[in-house]
């Protein structure tokens, strides 16, 4: 096929409807070209989909979204390709960006955009995604879900650009819609393993799937066997430390305790000084009751910049938090002098310490550290009034330990 310079916008799309004319709106500017390929929509989402392109094509659902992924490239006529999704949004400022981006089309950079996740029911989570590509012979998307078109980008050669571009991607899930795509997900996985399917990649996300499904020895063995394949490829070293981090989450979970550490100490040896993953370990050091090492990594963390990664992790605590962490260990070793001068630190000029205080207590109650709880509740009220969850917590630790007059009190703050 004879190719024109300039960006197809290569989407695949079904009962899209709600979705398609704010996606497309956000899209047309640097759209050279749109390719919308439609897996058996039943709703609008084709005919709105006509008012932007005439380039709508039907592709029959085989349960591998690279194969649908990768029809839409073979229908794009321009150099470059994006991928996108009816639920990504790109803001003006970001347009304008990706329409100078094209003066550094030469067939051989793709470009790294920053994915931003947005849920209703969780905090942002940010990524690096190869969105934008040259359009060339054996560049294509590889695995029937969680689709990856970055291992065939290096096969290629291709020079791999980061930018600071970013997709907004917008999402609505709730507890039933994420066991219903865990489901679906592991259905089409175990069908890609079927066929003969022996990557990392894939057994790493059959591991994500098993896991939240109740099934975790099946994850254990899952993502085993991927950092077993991780090692000897070359490519997704980057989700080697995620691996060990996964397996130390799980076993912490299933109270396998002597094999949680021995993960953990293996994520450690691969952190490589990543600021959130130093976070992650502390986090997972104190569940543990190992406060030393977790105020270790936690000051890893400190003063360090976060950088998206090519897996989601959400924006690294500010400094005032990560002095907070810290102190929580320092009580928990009863270390009440140092644990007092992180407060104060998080709190430059005492202006929120009593905030500050009232944070430990959460975080002191969500551990089950019930007298660091009460304490820390006790001191942040004398600063001033709690949130209501606080007053709760507070309430039912009195009420846990006898103090009705007490307990009442603080139901009265918190109503």
């Amino acid at each position: 096929m004879q190719r024109s310079p300039g960006l197809s916008v290569c989407m695949i799309v079904k009962n899209e409807a709600e979705n398609m004319a704010e996606a497309l709106e956000s899209f047309k500017s640097f759209a050279d070209e749109i390719v919308v390929v439609d897996t058996g929509s039943t709703d609008d989402t084709k005919k709105i989909a006509t008012k932007y392109t005439s380039n709508i094509y039907d592709f029959k659902w085989i349960d591998d979204f690279s194969a649908a992924r990768n029809y839409a490239i073979s229908k794009a006529r321009r150099t470059y390709q994006i991928w996108l999704d009816a639920d990504d949004r790109i803001t003006e400022q970001d347009q304008r960006h990706i329409n100078s981006m094209k003066s550094m089309f030469d067939g051989k950079k793709a470009f790294y955009f920053v994915l931003e996740n947005h849920q209703d029911d969780a905090p942002m989570s940010t990524c690096l995604q190869l969105r934008c590509l040259p359009i060339l012979d054996g560049v294509k998307f590889e695995g029937s879900i969680h689709e990856q078109i970055f291992p065939s980008a290096v096969k290629a050669g291709l020079n791999l650009v980061t930018t600071d571009i970013a997709i907004r991607h917008m999402g609505y899930m709730t507890d039933e819609i994420r066991m219903a795509k865990a489901r679906r997900n592991l259905e089409i996985l175990e069908n890609e393993r079927s066929r003969g399917a022996d990557y990392g990649s894939l057994y790493f996300y059959l591991a994500l799937t098993h896991a939240p499904l109740g099934d975790k020895q099946e994850a254990i063995r899952c993502m085993e066997k991927a950092l077993e394949r991780f090692e000897r490829e070359n490519f997704n070293h980057h989700l080697i430390p995620e691996g060990y981090l996964f397996l130390t989450k799980v076993t912490y979970e299933m109270e396998d305790f002597d094999r949680c550490i021995r993960y953990l100490t293996r994520a450690r040896c691969m952190a490589d000084g990543n600021p959130f993953h130093n976070y992650q370990m502390g986090i997972l050091y104190q569940r543990i009751g190992k406060h030393m090492e977790a105020i270790d990594c936690f000051r890893e963390a400190v003063g360090k910049r976060y950088e998206p990664g090519l897996f989601p992790t959400q924006p690294l605590p500010d400094y005032a938090e990560l002095c907070l962490h810290m102190a929580y260990s320092h009580c928990c070793m009863n270390d009440r002098q140092n644990a007092l001068k992180l407060v104060n630190d998080s709190a430059p000029g005492g202006a929120t310490l009593g905030k500050s205080w009232e944070w430990l207590g959460t975080k002191a109650f969500t551990f089950k550290n019930i007298s660091l709880a009460q304490l820390a509740f006790e001191t942040a009220a004398r600063f001033g009034n709690l949130e209501q969850g606080s007053w709760r917590y507070l309430a039912s630790i009195y009420e846990s330990r006898g103090f009705r007059d007490k307990a009442q009190e603080c139901q009265r703050h918190a109503a």
